[in-house]
């Protein structure tokens, strides 16, 4: 148990690299998904009216992007959080650009490949801070 500054209890709940959330849709294990305000990948498969596991620490991935999303070593990833459908992110809502509504999802540390796969290291716990 920790005190905090106003001298109340503070009890450690989780590491905070994965929260529990309530699914509205149903979901693959490791989609990008967006659930209950959070950004990051689905731990684990579930259906609409489950609670799953979101992923979200800042560990290196292999993301898949769309094709039209050009992202070089070092961009910051963003998702516009109006253009997810059932949890999904739509193909419209990756950009490299910054703004309102956009979340930083994670930050490139190759450029994106002919397969389309960028390596990055997710900060979407970072949204927090937006």
């Amino acid at each position: 148990m920790a005190v905090t500054v106003a001298g109340t209890n503070a009890w450690f709940e989780s590491d905070g690299k994965a929260v529990n959330v309530d699914l509205l849709y149903t979901v693959a294990k490791g989609s990008v998904i967006l659930v209950d305000a959070w950004l990051g990948l689905a731990g684990e498969s579930g259906d609409s009216g489950e609670t799953i596991a979101l992923i979200a620490d800042d560990r290196e991935y292999m993301f898949e992007v769309p094709t039209g999303t050009a992202v070089a070593k070092g961009d910051i990833v963003y998702i516009t959080i109006a253009t997810v459908t059932g949890h999904y992110p739509d193909d419209e809502a990756y950009t490299t650009t910054a703004g309102a509504g956009k979340w930083a999802f994670f930050k490139a540390t190759a450029a994106k490949d002919a397969n389309d796969i960028v390596k990055g290291v997710m900060i979407a716990h970072n949204t927090l801070l937006t």
